[in-house]
């Protein structure tokens, strides 16, 4: 499991004359889709990365997220209108034209940290302690069901099903769950990405539902897709069923 050289950091305003929270900063955000595109190439990705960012009394906080949507880690950062510090570096800010945040390094000790590169309303810049950048891309939030056939039916000899609603996650490889344990129904996996791909590929932008089993978290056992407009997504295995809806739609 791989963490930002810096644990989460948790946003700080100042009192009084404190600006109101920008939206632009809030969201989750992922690497998923460099990820996976860069080793379908044949490259060496960057490690995967989630960060979410959230509004607080204080402020907002910065989570680094899994893949399910724990929270890894935090760190504190001061925060000011032309300036963030983090831990010993400080960085300067300066936004753009179109209102994008774009952030430098300036006093104190920066070397060997994974700092902000700039900050816009579609993705997040990171530079790794080892030079390199990894775009993280805003996701959208869900909310989805999921239902999973127990392995043994009920006592009038229907199937028995297990089921859990109002899940959330995001459709930058959000994952949810469901089984498992002693729970009496077999673990089920499913994950959101709103793909895009690149040329030469014909396959046009979808949003794909994939499902899982925990023995195996690389290859799917089904997906299914739809039109990146779709509001609701959804797939049904017979042993599984799941459906997904963007917030807000509906």
């Amino acid at each position: 499991m791989w963490y930002l050289s810096f644990p989460l950091f948790t946003f700080m305003v100042a009192p009084v004359s404190a600006p109101p929270v920008e939206p632009l900063l809030t969201g989750t955000y992922t690497n998923e889709e460099q990820v996976y595109f860069e080793a379908e190439a044949g490259d060496t990705p960057p490690p995967w990365i989630g960060l979410r960012i959230e509004t607080a009394a204080t402020g907002l906080v910065w989570q680094t997220i899994d893949r399910f949507g724990t929270v890894l880690a935090s760190t504190p950062v001061q925060a000011g209108q032309t300036e963030w510090t983090i831990g010993t570096c400080a960085l300067t800010i300066r936004t753009d034209a179109v209102g994008a945040m774009e952030f430098a390094p300036g006093s104190g000790e920066c070397t060997g940290m994974t700092l902000p590169v700039r900050l816009d309303r579609t993705a997040l810049t990171l530079r790794l302690a080892d030079g390199r950048e990894t775009r993280l891309l805003r996701a959208r939030p869900f909310t989805c069901w999921m239902s999973v056939r127990r392995n043994k039916p009920k006592s009038d000899g229907s199937e028995d099903w297990l089921f859990q609603p109002a899940m959330t996650t995001h459709d930058q490889g959000g994952r949810l769950r469901l089984g498992g344990g002693e729970s009496g129904a077999p673990e089920a996996i499913i994950r959101i990405r709103n793909v895009v791909w690149p040329q030469p590929s014909r396959n046009r932008p979808s949003v794909v539902l994939y499902v899982f089993t925990p023995d195996d978290m690389n290859r799917a056992v089904a997906y299914g897709w739809a039109d990146p407009g779709a509001v609701r997504v959804g797939i049904n295995q017979r042993w599984m069923q799941a459906s997904c809806t963007l917030d807000g739609a509906e």
